[in-house]
């Protein structure tokens, strides 16, 4: 025997940087990834992978750490949204700043409209100013650990236990949004005294039951995406429903369709060109409810700014449209437009809350991956909110967990992707024509209905005559 003792780290002790098994579970983490897909990817380059157990070891730790860092970062962009406000002269009689907040919820899986039985839903508050999330929280209705204990009539043993909801996955958004309104003057000495929505579920409603501000109430902005959204689309049923009138005039609807979003549309620049006012909406309101009598035609009631000479001249529907019924119903659809005046005029979005939302998509995989048994949803989520915020992800994190900075190669790549992100806004903000690449237009011989299909044989070919002519003998 030589008799001599030697000791070998896998990582060098004195190193401050994220020991290499912590970094490749962040990283699978961060593609939206697990550790099915860590075990395959190692194997593939013939690196030992993970045992099972070392992976939950090392999520569970950078679970803890991301969902430090998201508060963190939720906190530094209430204090500049707030700074915001304050400038803004947005500020309460109490001395509160108030503010403008969008929100929406998100689900680990797909309901495709149908099935709203998600085991895990999240929701944000973000600001209309900086775009960031002020607030976010996780509902959870499954615990593994606890089920797996229940079904042997055992108490489970000590873990953190992610189950915090026991209603229904649609009731989810509602409560972690009046949450979010309750506790913003105890967390962040604010108040959202304007939320902008997508109107699709019952969240302004539990928001005024909860009064969360005694003396204020929240006033309710609809979205201008989904405002437009839904018009067309309750339009487009119309089209389809064959018993809302003659073919003919619901043809006439189905090619108008976009020309009365775009008189809606012009109307609204034309007003919010100047200062925005209680008659800035009224008369809006005159515009959206005179929109169909322009497009079909009768332009008594036209401005002339907006009525040019040569639409003047077209056919009038109007009086087909009276007749058949078909225009009450479209005037049901535009007066519900019409309510909204001074939410277009507004000309607000939901599409920061919508981006945040892809991003959590990205860390859970595209909502194809069940990550809702332990507490792994929650940490997937705080990581999209320190992206979304802070643009570089692994900096923030590596420096909460280390109090170093990240290797060369993460911040060349930060910096190059904060470059390609300058580059692609400055480039949006040029005037474009959007053309569409492409663009097929009548007969697509490659694929749907209409895909060309090869020829029959002469059996079935023989088949087919025989009953073409029988059917017409009978008919004869």
């Amino acid at each position: 025997m030589c008799h001599f003792q030697e000791t070998l780290w896998a990582e060098d002790p004195e190193c401050k940087k994220m020991p290499v098994n912590t970094a490749a579970v962040s990283g699978i983490m961060k593609i939206g990834g697990g550790f099915a897909n860590l075990e395959e990817f190692l194997s593939t380059l013939d690196i030992p992978p993970l045992s099972s157990n070392t992976y939950q070891k090392e999520h569970d730790n950078i679970a803890t750490a991301w969902e430090k860092v998201a508060e963190n970062e939720m906190y530094c962009a209430a204090m500049e949204e707030k700074h915001l406000a304050v400038q803004a002269g947005e500020v309460g009689g109490d001395g509160i700043p108030m503010l403008t907040v969008v929100v929406d919820g998100c689900w680990a899986k797909r309901s495709y409209r149908t099935n709203y039985s998600s085991l895990s839903g999240a929701a944000a508050i973000v600001g209309f100013r900086t775009k960031k999330v002020l607030y976010m929280a996780v509902r959870n209705r499954y615990c593994m650990v606890c089920s797996r204990a229940a079904a042997v009539n055992k108490l489970p043993g000590k873990h953190c236990c992610s189950k915090n909801w026991h209603g229904s996955s649609s009731s989810m958004e509602a409560n972690i949004i009046q949450e979010g309104f309750q506790n913003s003057v105890a967390m962040y000495g604010v108040k959202y005294a304007k939320v902008i929505g997508d109107g699709d579920s019952n969240v302004y409603k539990t928001i005024l039951d909860s009064r969360p501000y005694d003396e204020l109430q929240v006033e309710k902005l609809e979205c201008q995406n989904h405002l437009f959204r839904n018009f067309c689309l309750k339009l487009k049923d119309i089209v389809r429903d064959s018993k809302a009138g003659p073919i003919t005039l619901r043809k006439c609807l189905g090619k108008n369709i976009l020309r009365l979003r775009k008189s809606v549309i012009s109307a609204t620049a034309q007003l919010t060109k100047n200062e925005v006012n209680f008659d800035c909406c009224s008369i809006l309101q005159k515009h959206i409810l005179n929109a169909p009598y322009h497009v079909f035609g009768d332009h008594q009631n036209c401005v002339d700014s907006v009525c040019s000479i040569q639409r003047k001249n077209d056919t009038n529907w109007i009086p087909d449209l009276l007749q058949s019924g078909l225009l009450y119903r479209i005037m049901n659809v535009v007066n519900n437009l019409a309510d909204n005046s001074k939410s277009l005029l507004f000309s607000a979005n939901n599409n920061c809350v919508e981006q945040f939302h892809s991003i959590v998509a990205k860390f859970i995989g595209g909502k194809r991956v069940n990550f809702c048994l332990r507490r792994s949803y929650l940490a997937r989520c705080s990581g999209a909110v320190i992206s979304h915020n802070s643009g570089s992800f692994m900096s923030r994190v590596h420096k909460s967990m280390y109090n170093t900075s990240p290797g060369n190669f993460v911040k060349s790549t930060e910096r190059r992707r904060e470059n390609d992100l300058i580059r692609r806004k400055r480039k949006m903000s040029r005037p474009r024509c959007r053309k569409s690449l492409f663009l097929e237009k009548g007969r697509n011989k490659n694929y749907g209905v209409r895909a060309e299909k090869p020829d029959l044989s002469e059996d079935i070919f023989s088949q087919k005559k025989r009953k073409a002519s029988f059917h017409s003998a009978t008919i004869n």
